[in-house]
């Protein structure tokens, strides 16, 4: 069983307007909301693929109520952790610019990250665990803390994060880590201007203990590097909608094909991440499909 890890979940709330004009009065053209958080995104993609997972993390409120009741309908299982606080609720404004509001999440308690502890320490070896997104409150290095138990028990884990949460994990070997540029810049120090700069500071990652590194890199595709070479993914083409959750299911396509190859895991992998960027929600399985053949892969 694959399961997906989102701390700091949230109802995202969509908002289109024709233009944001501050201080007055704006009317929206359209509105809609979702269950998110990098996690729950994730699942929802594997879920499209025909992969099955579990959504683990903390909710709370009626807004944690909402997430529950839609991944419900989605057939998606969960096993949420209830916190004091309300989940979040996190604006998106649409109009010619794509603009984002994200609250802070509610508080999680010690208390509250023991039994998330212990929940993944019941794993087992032929699980896989997608750590994803952001950590709120005092548990910075909560994603250190659970890769060294998981490393411990033998359980694989991939980790989507930024800075030193990424980082921190990578002595425990995470199968797959998937930096964006401008994180791989961050955690580099240094501008990576051509693809051989990228593809070297993949390779640092790799040194460092991860066993697949998959670096996106917008509509310019995606560079993919571990022992065996790289390869240099170029994107299908397509209008820019919504770079919300691109990456989620660029990761939840790489997995979602794990036993058949790097090959297809990438091509599935690109492919989820366009067809979401390409769409105003997560893509569905029909959209990622349609891009298979059109993504291209040149080894380096």
């Amino acid at each position: 069983m694959i399961y997906t890890v989102t701390f700091n979940p949230s109802v995202d709330y969509i908002m289109k307007l024709e233009a944001f004009k501050e201080g007055e009065l704006n009317r929206t053209t359209l509105t809609e909301k979702y269950p998110g958080g990098k996690g729950i995104n994730v699942s929802r993609i594997l879920k499209e693929l025909d992969a099955e997972s579990t959504v683990l993390g903390f909710t709370g409120g009626f807004t944690g109520d909402y997430i529950k009741t839609e991944l419900d309908k989605r057939d998606i299982i969960h096993d949420f952790i209830e916190v004091s606080g309300d989940t979040r609720i996190n604006v998106k404004l649409k109009t010619s610019l794509e603009s984002e509001i994200n609250a802070d999440g509610p508080e999680i308690s010690e208390e509250n990250f023991n039994s998330l502890e212990n929940k993944l320490s019941r794993l087992k070896t032929d699980d896989h665990v997608i750590f994803a997104g952001s950590v709120p409150g005092d548990h910075k290095d909560a994603y250190k803390r659970l890769a060294s138990k998981l490393y411990e028990n033998g359980i694989p884990f991939s980790i989507d994060s930024e800075g030193e949460k990424l980082t921190s994990t990578l002595p425990f070997e995470p199968y797959l880590v998937k930096p964006n540029l401008f994180e791989l810049e961050q955690i580099s120090r240094e501008p990576l201007k051509s693809s051989d700069d990228i593809r070297k500071a993949a390779e640092l990652l790799m040194e460092r203990g991860a066993k697949n590194v998959l670096v996106t890199l917008g509509g310019e595709g995606a560079m993919f590097v571990n022992r065996e070479g790289a390869m240099k993914l170029t994107a299908p083409d397509g209008k820019l909608v919504n770079s919300v959750g691109a990456g989620d299911s660029t990761v939840a396509g790489f997995i979602s094909q794990h036993g058949k190859g790097v090959t297809e895991q990438v091509k599935y992998a690109v492919a989820a991440g366009s067809a979401t960027a390409y769409n105003s929600d997560l893509a569905s399985r029909q959209d990622i499909i349609s891009l298979l053949d059109k993504v291209k892969i040149e080894k380096i």
